[in-house]
């Protein structure tokens, strides 16, 4: 197969990584926002906000292999891929601009409201995300070329974390509490719904492949179980993730409760981040295509379990420069490892694929999607139980005095359980090979970086 042949044009690859800020935004709203919004705008204890979170994404997870499957096998004029991106992001976005303004009707009922928003998030996310995930394995059969198209993403999600991040200080400059929020809300569900239709638009231009056979029922899902570099992703993802949704989930307790932050903050905290992702990205790049991506994919794992670690150093009256140099830093380690982990995923795919010959990229997809919404859901869920056991007091909006205990609680979420778990991520990531080794540099043209094209 020439190069012509597996090439992928700049931009369907930005159309398709601006998809990614939508993504992005939705999972962001879940670990960063809801938590906090929950607790301290609506008044709903820790422990109670973090279970509906948790039970949301858990009943959705159980739909997103099915739908990865579904896909696989649709045949219509818009191909396997794109009715699926449509209906995600209007449903999405319905979700987003739902879950921040619950009607006063349902104030007696206020977690029954969350939860149906929270149910429409999920589904429209697996909508969208499945498929999504689905393309990077059937736009090319380069690695190479899917580190590049991979790095689109990546880029695109720093950007919207940004978004998301400079929510705090929106609310405020719209009045904050909830009717802050409210606004914040519409905002946000047309960033996800133009971003997305984004992605639609590039299915509708990119590279068409039929499944062939699929097996029904539960042996589509043996496939996956028995594709070891994939399950070995897959390990260290769960450990990344939870400790991800961990981190996100405590940060804005940290700022506010334990730095003496404003929430502002937290979006020049972001911001930083975002730089450094973007701004050296073009050098992950340039190393996945010198050097072993699993190596520099185990790297980068560390180091960020470092940084994750330095919080424990950190008390009230932070110096800002300080701040804005750990948010560059986690900028900077998780760009690559987001970069490295997502390219080996279609790598981990495709030879499943060279080896039967069928392409059932979305049962993969599907796959991922259900251990990334559990995994997700989990961390916050995970922080809402600490809290409420280190005592944090929950408020409407106002400040509320912590006990130390509490402070304590903030500690171990931010700190102590995503490093834990970003190291333990590694032990699996040892043992992943691939037939033909395609983690290993390639010598090819078509890996241009696209942040560079």
């Amino acid at each position: 197969m020439t190069i012509s042949d597996t090439r992928v044009s700049t931009g369907i690859k930005a159309a398709w990584g601006i998809g990614s800020v939508g993504t992005v935004t939705v999972l962001t709203i879940n670990s960063l926002l809801l938590l906090f919004f929950m607790t301290s705008v609506l008044g709903l204890a820790p422990a109670l906000a973090g279970s509906l979170l948790f039970g949301a994404k858990l009943i959705d997870a159980i739909a997103a292999p099915v739908l990865g499957g579904v896909s696989d096998s649709w045949k219509g004029a818009m191909g396997r891929r794109a009715p699926f991106l449509l209906a995600g992001a209007f449903v999405s976005g319905l979700g987003v601009a739902m879950v921040f303004n619950p009607p006063a009707a349902f104030d007696t009922m206020l977690p029954v409201w969350i939860m149906m928003s929270l149910i429409v998030i999920a589904l429209g996310y697996t909508l969208f995300n499945v498929p999504y995930m689905a393309m990077p394995a059937e736009m090319t059969d380069m690695p190479a070329e899917r580190t590049s198209i991979m790095s689109w993403r990546i880029t695109f999600v720093s950007i919207g974390g940004l978004i998301t991040g400079m929510v705090p200080q929106l609310v405020t400059r719209l009045g904050g509490g909830r009717t802050g929020y409210g606004i914040v809300g519409f905002i946000l569900a047309g960033v996800v719904i133009a971003a997305m239709l984004s992605t639609f638009a590039a299915a509708r231009r990119t590279r068409q492949v039929t499944g062939g056979a699929q097996a029904g029922g539960f042996k589509r899902y043996q496939v996956v179980l028995q594709n070891r570099p994939f399950m070995l992703i897959i390990a260290a993802k769960v450990c990344q993730l939870v400790g991800l949704a961990s981190l996100t989930a405590s940060i804005l307790f940290l700022m506010k409760n334990v730095l003496l932050q404003p929430e502002s903050t937290v979006g020049l905290y972001v911001t930083a981040a975002t730089i450094a992702t973007i701004s050296t990205m073009p050098v992950w790049v340039w190393l996945g295509k010198r050097f072993s991506k699993r190596n520099l994919y185990m790297a980068a794992c560390l180091l960020f379990a470092c940084l994750t670690s330095s919080w424990l150093l950190a008390g009230a009256n932070e110096p800002l420069p300080l701040i804005l140099l750990r948010g560059f830093c986690s900028g900077t380690f998780s760009g690559g490892l987001l970069l490295m982990g997502q390219s080996l995923l279609p790598d981990a795919i495709d030879a499943d694929c060279k080896r039967s010959g069928i392409r059932r990229e979305g049962v993969y997809a599907g796959a991922y999607s259900f251990v990334e919404k559990a995994s997700m859901a989990f961390g916050p869920l995970l922080i809402g139980l600490i809290l409420q056991a280190f005592h944090f007091k929950p408020s409407l909006g106002k400040a509320v005095a912590q006990p130390a205990e509490a402070l304590t609680g903030i500690y171990i979420g931010v700190a102590i359980v995503p490093a834990l778990l970003y190291a333990i991520s590694v032990i699996p990531l040892l043992y992943f090979r691939l037939d033909a080794d395609e983690t290993a540099p390639a010598a090819n043209s078509a890996g241009t970086p696209a942040v560079a094209e």
